[in-house]
């Protein structure tokens, strides 16, 4: 299975605005007021974070092809192919940057993390 390492969302001014009001007290950054893909969480070692890829960047093309909703990015991603570095236009602030991410199988590392993590609840529950 393939990702980058990113949760993104279809985003929308309306959408935007509710969000920033939820999340007033927790952070002074805001959410941009406007229509696309947005990315939401950025995860560690992960094939976005390398690139350079932030969340509330807003993703308009993958290795060349236009994007407008989550879906369309993921389609993208997925055809990808594994290990050649993909192109992604996004905005960050009202700058238009491309950044270089090489997808990756993620398969073998998220089994690992589900491993990991049934351990420490079989360790906790024996305290």
């Amino acid at each position: 299975f393939l990702l980058p390492g990113v949760h993104m969302s279809t985003m929308n001014p309306t959408l935007a605005r509710y969000c920033n009001k939820l999340q007033l007290q927790q952070s002074s950054r805001k959410i941009p007021e406007k229509e696309g893909v947005m990315i939401e969480k950025v995860f560690r070692n992960s094939p976005a974070k390398e690139g350079g890829l932030k969340k509330f960047d807003f993703v308009t093309e993958i290795g060349g092809q236009r994007v407008e909703k989550a879906d369309d990015a993921h389609v993208v991603i997925d055809r990808a192919t594994i290990g050649e570095e993909l192109s992604i236009k996004v905005m960050r602030d009202d700058t238009e940057i491309t950044v270089q991410v090489k997808p990756e199988d993620l398969s073998p590392r998220l089994k690992q993390l589900r491993e990991e993590r049934l351990k420490r609840k079989k360790l906790k529950a024996k305290d």
